[in-house]
């Protein structure tokens, strides 16, 4: 499947999700790629004479190979990031942009028994539900409440914003000021497991740029 995005849209919409994304090619993967990496670090993209700004997320979704007993990846990966399109899988520029890693093979299978069985969103619904909560600000609160030191600058904004979008979704009925430590901690964790995952790949792939990750968030 050929790829070239209109990232024009990028201003109009949330998400951008590349699907299938180990078959995905692209017809110009420099231009391209390069257009992410800037879109990825900056919010800002060029078109012509036009420049635009826009806070769309980018979505990596693919399969990846995996033991079914051991329920991990395929031993014949040397890093995880090998199933992605050459350009993509060893461009460690692009991937240090990437937030967070979310092993598939370590969720649960949607059963009959998750679908409501009475009342229940329909998806345009739950969908504006979420572009709702993207005006709120909840960066903030992980600003002043969680202890960076010693973490890189795209460390720290990886962790920071996949911390607030959890936030967001878990206690929607809380409001920036009210949020318990009880609640940002969960939400730290799983957001600094999920760089990890980034960071120790990065590692594998360029040892003498990159090393495991290993770090920890405080709450203060």
């Amino acid at each position: 499947m050929e790829s070239s995005p209109n990232l024009d849209s990028n201003a109009l919409i949330n998400v951008v999700f590349f699907d299938e994304i180990a078959s995905t090619s692209f017809s110009d993967p420099e231009a391209t790629i390069s257009v992410l990496k800037d879109y990825m670090q900056t919010g800002h993209f060029s078109r012509g004479p036009l420049e635009f700004t826009a806070q769309a997320s980018i979505v990596l979704g693919g399969n990846i190979d995996s033991d079914l007993e051991r329920k991990a990846p395929s031993s014949r990966y040397r890093h995880l990031f090998e199933s992605l399109p050459p350009e993509l899988g060893a461009d460690t520029a692009f991937l240090d942009r990437l937030h967070a890693f979310l092993p598939g093979w370590e969720l649960p299978k949607i059963q009959p028994e998750n679908y409501a069985q009475g009342y229940g969103f329909i998806t345009d619904y739950l969908a504006e539900i979420f572009n709702r909560l993207r005006r709120r600000n909840y960066q903030t609160v992980i600003n002043a409440r969680a202890d960076f030191s010693g973490l890189t600058g795209r460390n720290q904004d990886a962790i920071r914003k996949t911390a607030a979008g959890l936030l967001k979704l878990i206690h929607p009925h809380r409001t920036a000021d009210d949020l318990l430590d009880k609640e940002i901690r969960p939400c730290l964790d799983l957001a600094v497991e999920c760089r990890g995952r980034v960071v120790d790949q990065l590692a594998v792939l360029a040892p003498t740029e990159f090393r495991p990750a290993g770090f920890e968030v405080g709450i203060k």
